[in-house]
């Protein structure tokens, strides 16, 4: 096995953590990236905590072979229900999406009125509120799953001229503006793509990334402890448990940009 020391790893259950990467690929541009998703086994979201802390042990298992510098769970569901089993597992400084995403939207909130939308694991879960309540105590927390974006983006639906993208949109946001939220946190990695749709429904509402919050927490805590790669040019490489060729097909829609290293097929 090549010794990848300089390698982040990244996982989510499918594609969605693509937007992850994509976050630390334009803030760090001379990172190499090893990124697993699960394919064979989205998603997470509608799966039981057993399953899904089960799932996500596999996923880590595999890149640990790769001995990456720092691992990053580019999924709210497993970062919600699995955090704390990996960390006990493995002896890898681990990275998520929830604290970063969390943290963000406490300190711009300016009525202490958040809205969370999520998988209905990640709801069921309670992670955001309880962080969020960690940040600032005086923030009410309005947690929504949206169980029809996943499928809205995984086949390509997100644009904010699409009517079917736009109505389902408006109705999950207005279940959360009837509680006057200021800001709404993306709880999901899927759902960064939906950004330009949901900011011309509610244009004047924070909408945080949970995507970008967690590439910035990386880069910072990458910096602080000198781990950074500088001037060497990123390499990339994905696996997927299931077929590759359609994980390539799709990889650019969530990159923003043509795929730019192998993708492999792997059992787990």
């Amino acid at each position: 096995m090549t010794n990848s020391k300089n390698y982040i790893g990244v996982f989510d259950s499918g594609i969605g953590g693509l937007t992850v990467v994509r976050s630390i690929m334009n803030i760090m541009p001379d990172e190499n990236i090893i990124y697993f998703g699960d394919t064979a086994r989205v998603p997470y979201g509608t799966k039981s905590e057993k399953q899904i802390r089960e799932f996500a042990s596999n996923d880590v298992r595999f890149l640990d072979q790769f001995e990456p510098k720092a691992l990053m769970i580019a999924c709210n569901t497993a970062d919600s229900v699995a955090r704390e089993t990996l960390e006990r597992e493995f002896d890898l400084p681990i990275y998520g999406v929830i604290e970063p995403a969390s943290r963000k939207a406490a300190s711009v909130t300016k009525n202490n009125r958040i809205g969370i939308m999520a998988t209905a694991a990640t709801v069921r879960s309670g992670a955001y509120t309880k962080m969020i309540e960690i940040f600032n105590r005086d923030a009410q927390v309005f947690p929504l799953a949206c169980p029809l974006l996943v499928p809205l983006v995984e086949n390509g639906r997100f644009s904010k001229d699409d009517i079917v993208v736009t109505t389902i949109l408006k109705e999950y946001i207005d279940q959360l503006t009837v509680h006057d939220v200021d800001t709404i946190v993306l709880g999901c990695t899927h759902y960064p793509l939906l950004m330009d749709a949901i900011k011309s429904i509610v244009p004047e509402i924070n909408v945080i990334s949970s995507s970008d919050a967690a590439a910035e927490a990386l880069y910072d805590s990458l910096r602080r402890h000198g781990l950074l790669n500088e001037g060497k040019g990123g390499k990339h490489r994905y696996y997927v448990s299931d077929d590759a060729e359609s994980f390539s097909r799709n990889a650019s829609i969530f990159l923003d940009e043509d795929l730019d290293g192998e993708v492999d097929q792997v059992r787990i």
